[in-house]
Protein backbone atom coordinates (compact mmCIF):
# COMPACT_ATOMS: atom_id res chain seq x y z
CA UNK A 1 0.00 0.00 0.00
CA UNK A 2 1.24 3.62 -0.89
CA UNK A 3 0.42 6.97 0.43
CA UNK A 4 0.40 10.21 -1.32
CA UNK A 5 0.56 13.39 -0.49
CA UNK A 6 1.42 17.26 -1.82
CA UNK A 7 3.39 20.18 -1.41
CA UNK A 8 2.35 23.57 0.05
CA UNK A 9 4.76 26.61 -0.12
CA UNK A 10 4.49 30.11 -1.15
CA UNK A 11 7.14 29.66 -3.77
CA UNK A 12 4.70 27.20 -5.41
CA UNK A 13 1.71 25.31 -5.44
CA UNK A 14 1.23 21.61 -6.71
CA UNK A 15 -1.33 19.39 -7.36
CA UNK A 16 -1.49 15.64 -7.42
CA UNK A 17 -2.66 12.73 -10.33
CA UNK A 18 -3.66 9.19 -8.72
CA UNK A 19 -4.78 6.62 -11.17
CA UNK A 20 -7.74 4.24 -10.52
CA UNK A 21 -5.78 1.31 -12.78
CA UNK A 22 -2.68 -0.82 -11.65
CA UNK A 23 -0.40 -0.68 -14.91
CA UNK A 24 -2.27 -2.59 -17.98
CA UNK A 25 -5.39 -3.69 -15.98
CA UNK A 26 -8.67 -2.12 -16.16
CA UNK A 27 -9.48 1.03 -13.91
CA UNK A 28 -11.26 -0.05 -10.48
CA UNK A 29 -14.05 2.25 -9.46
CA UNK A 30 -14.88 0.43 -6.17
CA UNK A 31 -11.24 2.08 -5.04
CA UNK A 32 -12.38 5.68 -3.42
CA UNK A 33 -10.22 8.57 -2.67
CA UNK A 34 -9.26 9.32 1.45
CA UNK A 35 -7.86 11.70 3.11
CA UNK A 36 -6.00 11.36 6.83
CA UNK A 37 -5.02 13.67 8.82
CA UNK A 38 -3.64 14.28 12.63
CA UNK A 39 -6.41 15.74 14.82
CA UNK A 40 -6.71 15.20 18.67
CA UNK A 41 -3.37 12.57 18.76
CA UNK A 42 -5.86 10.67 15.90
CA UNK A 43 -6.14 10.00 12.47
CA UNK A 44 -9.25 11.78 10.99
CA UNK A 45 -9.77 10.03 7.68
CA UNK A 46 -12.08 11.60 5.17
CA UNK A 47 -13.40 10.97 1.66
CA UNK A 48 -11.56 13.30 -0.78
CA UNK A 49 -14.09 15.50 -3.08
CA UNK A 50 -12.06 16.15 -6.09
CA UNK A 51 -12.54 15.66 -9.92
CA UNK A 52 -11.86 12.71 -11.17
CA UNK A 53 -12.40 10.70 -14.69
CA UNK A 54 -13.03 6.68 -15.33
CA UNK A 55 -9.20 6.50 -14.65
CA UNK A 56 -7.80 9.13 -12.82
CA UNK A 57 -8.20 11.18 -9.43
CA UNK A 58 -7.51 14.98 -9.91
CA UNK A 59 -6.42 16.37 -6.57
CA UNK A 60 -6.08 20.60 -6.74
CA UNK A 61 -3.94 22.86 -4.50
CA UNK A 62 -6.78 23.94 -3.00
CA UNK A 63 -7.09 20.22 -1.00
CA UNK A 64 -3.48 19.89 -0.63
CA UNK A 65 -2.09 20.70 2.52
CA UNK A 66 2.04 19.60 4.22
CA UNK A 67 0.12 17.57 6.55
CA UNK A 68 -2.68 15.96 4.66
CA UNK A 69 -2.08 12.22 2.81
CA UNK A 70 -4.26 10.31 0.41
CA UNK A 71 -4.35 6.86 -0.17
CA UNK A 72 -6.41 4.25 -1.83
CA UNK A 73 -9.33 2.11 -0.50
CA UNK A 74 -13.00 0.46 -0.49
CA UNK A 75 -15.42 1.38 1.71
CA UNK A 76 -15.57 -1.55 3.47
CA UNK A 77 -11.86 -1.47 4.79
CA UNK A 78 -12.21 1.81 6.46
CA UNK A 79 -13.60 -0.73 9.21
CA UNK A 80 -9.96 -1.73 9.68
CA UNK A 81 -8.72 1.88 11.33
CA UNK A 82 -11.92 1.82 13.48
CA UNK A 83 -10.85 -1.32 14.92
CA UNK A 84 -7.37 0.21 16.26
CA UNK A 85 -9.75 3.52 17.17
CA UNK A 86 -7.60 5.36 14.75
CA UNK A 87 -4.31 5.45 16.23
CA UNK A 88 -2.08 3.50 13.63
CA UNK A 89 -1.97 3.79 10.07
CA UNK A 90 -1.91 0.17 8.03
CA UNK A 91 -2.10 -1.20 5.48
CA UNK A 92 -5.08 -2.09 4.45
CA UNK A 93 -5.49 -3.44 0.40
CA UNK A 94 -2.46 -4.19 -2.37
CA UNK A 95 -3.65 -2.40 -4.82
CA UNK A 96 -0.87 -0.36 -5.01
CA UNK A 97 1.73 -2.78 -4.98
CA UNK A 98 2.86 -3.62 -8.10
CA UNK A 99 5.79 -4.80 -10.53
CA UNK A 100 6.66 -1.96 -12.35
CA UNK A 101 5.70 0.38 -9.27
CA UNK A 102 2.17 1.98 -8.88
CA UNK A 103 3.17 5.77 -9.62
CA UNK A 104 1.29 8.87 -8.93
CA UNK A 105 1.85 12.31 -9.98
CA UNK A 106 2.83 15.41 -8.21
CA UNK A 107 2.72 18.43 -10.52
CA UNK A 108 4.56 21.63 -8.85
CA UNK A 109 4.15 25.04 -10.78
CA UNK A 110 5.49 28.42 -9.63
CA UNK A 111 3.34 31.94 -10.23
CA UNK A 112 4.73 32.93 -13.74
CA UNK A 113 3.65 29.16 -15.23
CA UNK A 114 7.46 27.31 -15.11
CA UNK A 115 6.41 23.21 -13.72
CA UNK A 116 7.49 19.82 -13.10
CA UNK A 117 6.06 16.91 -11.65
CA UNK A 118 7.92 13.46 -10.14
CA UNK A 119 6.03 11.11 -8.16
CA UNK A 120 4.66 10.88 -5.19
CA UNK A 121 4.33 7.62 -3.54
CA UNK A 122 5.09 6.83 0.57
CA UNK A 123 5.45 2.90 0.51
CA UNK A 124 3.25 2.01 3.90
CA UNK A 125 7.14 -0.49 4.78
CA UNK A 126 8.60 2.71 5.78
CA UNK A 127 5.82 4.45 8.14
CA UNK A 128 6.62 2.04 10.77
CA UNK A 129 10.58 2.47 10.82
CA UNK A 130 12.61 5.33 11.97
CA UNK A 131 16.46 5.48 11.20
CA UNK A 132 18.13 7.89 9.11
CA UNK A 133 18.34 9.49 5.66
CA UNK A 134 21.81 10.48 4.23
CA UNK A 135 21.63 12.50 0.64
CA UNK A 136 23.89 14.18 -1.55
CA UNK A 137 22.98 17.77 -1.84
CA UNK A 138 25.07 18.66 -4.59
CA UNK A 139 23.31 16.00 -7.15
CA UNK A 140 20.40 17.57 -7.57
CA UNK A 141 20.79 21.30 -6.73
CA UNK A 142 22.11 24.12 -8.88
CA UNK A 143 24.24 26.65 -7.41
CA UNK A 144 23.56 29.10 -10.13
CA UNK A 145 20.02 28.51 -9.61
CA UNK A 146 17.45 31.63 -8.15
CA UNK A 147 16.37 29.59 -5.24
CA UNK A 148 17.17 25.98 -3.95
CA UNK A 149 14.77 24.37 -1.93
CA UNK A 150 14.51 21.19 0.36
CA UNK A 151 11.32 19.57 1.49
CA UNK A 152 11.32 16.84 2.99
CA UNK A 153 8.36 14.53 4.06
CA UNK A 154 8.21 12.08 6.72
CA UNK A 155 4.77 9.96 7.11
CA UNK A 156 5.12 7.99 10.63
CA UNK A 157 2.32 5.32 11.89
CA UNK A 158 1.39 7.21 15.20
CA UNK A 159 -0.75 10.43 15.09
CA UNK A 160 2.16 12.27 16.40
CA UNK A 161 4.28 15.61 15.65
CA UNK A 162 7.41 14.76 17.13
CA UNK A 163 10.62 16.91 16.16
CA UNK A 164 13.93 15.84 14.92
CA UNK A 165 17.12 17.00 13.83
CA UNK A 166 17.96 17.16 10.27
CA UNK A 167 21.96 18.50 9.51
CA UNK A 168 23.94 19.39 6.56
CA UNK A 169 27.48 17.77 7.38
CA UNK A 170 30.79 17.88 5.55
CA UNK A 171 31.68 14.66 4.71
CA UNK A 172 35.18 15.77 3.98
CA UNK A 173 36.18 18.18 7.32
CA UNK A 174 33.87 16.33 9.32
CA UNK A 175 31.45 19.18 10.39
CA UNK A 176 28.25 20.02 11.09
CA UNK A 177 27.84 23.33 9.05
CA UNK A 178 24.24 23.64 9.19
CA UNK A 179 20.82 22.02 11.16
CA UNK A 180 17.50 22.48 12.01
CA UNK A 181 14.65 20.51 13.46
CA UNK A 182 11.40 18.86 11.58
CA UNK A 183 8.83 17.36 12.26
CA UNK A 184 6.85 13.69 11.61
CA UNK A 185 3.99 13.87 9.64
CA UNK A 186 5.15 16.37 8.03
CA UNK A 187 5.93 17.83 4.55
CA UNK A 188 9.38 19.96 6.06
CA UNK A 189 10.36 23.07 4.31
CA UNK A 190 13.62 24.97 4.03
CA UNK A 191 15.80 27.54 1.48
CA UNK A 192 19.20 25.76 0.55
CA UNK A 193 21.79 28.83 0.95
CA UNK A 194 24.20 28.25 -2.20
CA UNK A 195 27.25 28.00 0.26
CA UNK A 196 26.37 24.73 1.10
CA UNK A 197 25.95 22.83 -2.60
CA UNK A 198 29.35 21.19 -3.16
CA UNK A 199 29.79 17.56 -3.59
CA UNK A 200 31.08 16.57 0.37
CA UNK A 201 27.98 17.88 1.86
CA UNK A 202 25.04 15.67 2.89
CA UNK A 203 21.88 16.26 4.25
CA UNK A 204 22.01 13.59 7.06
CA UNK A 205 18.34 13.28 9.57
CA UNK A 206 18.80 11.73 12.04
CA UNK A 207 15.71 9.55 14.17
CA UNK A 208 13.44 9.48 11.32
CA UNK A 209 13.04 8.13 7.96
CA UNK A 210 11.28 10.55 4.80
CA UNK A 211 12.01 11.54 1.70
CA UNK A 212 14.00 14.39 0.46
CA UNK A 213 12.80 16.20 -2.24
CA UNK A 214 14.94 19.19 -4.15
CA UNK A 215 13.50 22.26 -6.35
CA UNK A 216 15.18 24.82 -7.71
CA UNK A 217 14.11 27.98 -9.69
CA UNK A 218 15.86 29.61 -12.94
CA UNK A 219 14.63 32.15 -14.86
CA UNK A 220 10.93 31.14 -14.38
CA UNK A 221 11.92 27.44 -14.65
CA UNK A 222 11.63 24.65 -12.11
CA UNK A 223 13.72 21.51 -11.75
CA UNK A 224 12.18 18.84 -9.26
CA UNK A 225 13.62 15.61 -8.44
CA UNK A 226 13.62 13.85 -4.92
CA UNK A 227 16.86 11.36 -3.93
CA UNK A 228 16.71 7.55 -4.08
CA UNK A 229 17.95 5.09 -1.32
CA UNK A 230 21.44 5.39 -1.34
CA UNK A 231 22.25 1.89 -1.61
CA UNK A 232 20.82 2.27 -5.12
CA UNK A 233 23.68 4.53 -6.58
CA UNK A 234 26.43 1.94 -4.86
CA UNK A 235 27.19 -0.97 -7.17
CA UNK A 236 28.84 -4.44 -5.33
CA UNK A 237 27.89 -6.73 -3.26
CA UNK A 238 28.46 -5.07 -0.21
CA UNK A 239 26.50 -1.51 -0.88
CA UNK A 240 24.60 -2.51 2.14
CA UNK A 241 27.27 -1.82 4.30
CA UNK A 242 29.37 0.67 2.40
CA UNK A 243 26.02 2.93 3.48
CA UNK A 244 26.09 1.33 6.80
CA UNK A 245 29.76 2.85 7.58
CA UNK A 246 28.96 5.79 6.11
CA UNK A 247 25.77 6.41 7.96
CA UNK A 248 27.65 5.43 10.85
CA UNK A 249 30.69 8.07 9.77
CA UNK A 250 28.00 10.87 9.86
CA UNK A 251 26.32 10.18 13.97
CA UNK A 252 30.39 10.03 15.07
CA UNK A 253 30.67 13.52 13.65
CA UNK A 254 27.04 14.72 15.21
CA UNK A 255 28.11 12.79 18.35
CA UNK A 256 31.07 14.24 18.74
CA UNK A 257 30.38 18.07 18.25
CA UNK A 258 27.00 17.79 20.56
CA UNK A 259 29.68 16.50 23.14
Amino acid sequence: MNFFFGIKSKFLFSQLTIPKFRNSEDSRQEYNLYSAKIKRDKWEICKVNCDSDNNFFFVDSKLIDNEIIFFLAKNTELLEFKKNNYTKLIGLNKFTDTVPDFRGNLLVQNQTGGFSSYQSEYPLSMVSKTGSIVSSLYSLTNPNADKNLLFFKNIYENPVKIRFKIFFIDIVNKKILFEKYFFTNKTNEIIINSKFIKPEIHLFTHGYLGIPMFINFKDGHISFEHTHPPHEYVLGENKFKIIKNFKDECNEIINKENC
